[in-house]
């Protein structure tokens, strides 16, 4: 067998090196946990999102999951609590950079401000991570509004694959009706403004990205946001628009262990793997 000449050879090597995408270096303002995942924030007037790139993603081009917060959150919840961090942890594992968001503010209702932050976040962490083109949005309770709205409004500019919902809420209509001071939240949220164009369940009809495939986890116990009025009526809706849909019925009350936990962190990535 015939060697080829050391000059060769490094041509050959340096062809193969340049096709491997750089790693994420855990560089200046990154930190490294001692699992190997690396962080670093991504700042915004209206709070700093979180980058989180687990170690599979530092060698190698990922998909990336926008992570949007529940209720009175922020986006370090998904690095600070622990249950749902166990759920995030399931998923990045699987090979997805996460990027947790503040969604402008601790309750903004998937409002014009909300995604307008969403996406200013979004840009400002592309340069920060090697992303292989894929994206998905994944929303825990009222992050369900945001998550679901970023991929029916297609308000990024580029196509969501999948979007996942945690006792996701995604009736507004719904939210205002049934409580006084959460009606008055939204109201705070939109500004007095219309919420026309904002409602996932109510205005699903006009949305353009209404067929993204949808994964909704919902509990019969979960009485802070029903899941007939939410994850499974919005289930029906894109079903029977021709939408895949999956829908994991897990027990207890909102936000308890049924919902955050590894397995389904597991299934969420399962879901989002399907639909590249």
């Amino acid at each position: 067998m015939s060697i080829p000449p050391p000059s060769t050879l490094i041509v050959l090597l340096a062809l193969t090196l340049a096709q491997r995408p750089p790693a994420t270096p855990p560089t200046a303002g990154w930190t490294v946990e001692p699992d190997g995942r690396a962080s670093r924030p991504i700042p915004d007037p209206q709070g700093a999102a979180q980058l989180v790139v687990p170690p599979r993603c530092r060698q190698a081009r990922c998909a990336l999951v926008i992570v949007s917060h529940g209720r009175g959150g922020q986006a370090l919840d998904g690095v600070t609590h622990p249950p749902f961090d166990t759920l995030v942890d399931a998923i990045d594992v699987q090979g997805y950079v996460l990027l947790l968001s503040n969604d402008g503010g601790r309750e903004t209702w998937g409002s014009p401000g909300a995604l307008a932050y969403i996406k200013r976040v979004y840009q400002a962490a592309r340069p920060h991570y090697q992303g292989n083109g894929r994206l998905y949005t994944l929303g825990i309770s009222m992050g369900g509004l945001p998550a679901t709205l970023t991929a029916y409004r297609q308000t990024l500019g580029v196509p969501v694959q999948a979007t996942a919902l945690v006792a996701g809420r995604v009736n507004l209509k719904d939210a205002v009706r049934t409580s006084q001071r959460r009606g008055q939240s939204v109201r705070r949220a939109y500004g007095g403004g219309s919420l026309s164009g904002h409602d996932p369940v109510n205005d699903f009809a006009q949305f353009s990205g209404r067929l993204t495939p949808l994964l909704t986890v919902v509990s019969p116990q979960d009485t802070a946001v029903p899941s007939a009025a939410n994850g499974e009526r919005l289930a029906a809706l894109a079903r029977r628009a021709g939408a895949d849909v999956q829908v994991l019925q897990v027990r207890g009350p909102h936000l308890s262990g049924g919902y955050m936990n590894a397995s389904i962190g597991r299934q969420i990535g399962e879901f989002f793997s399907a639909h590249p």
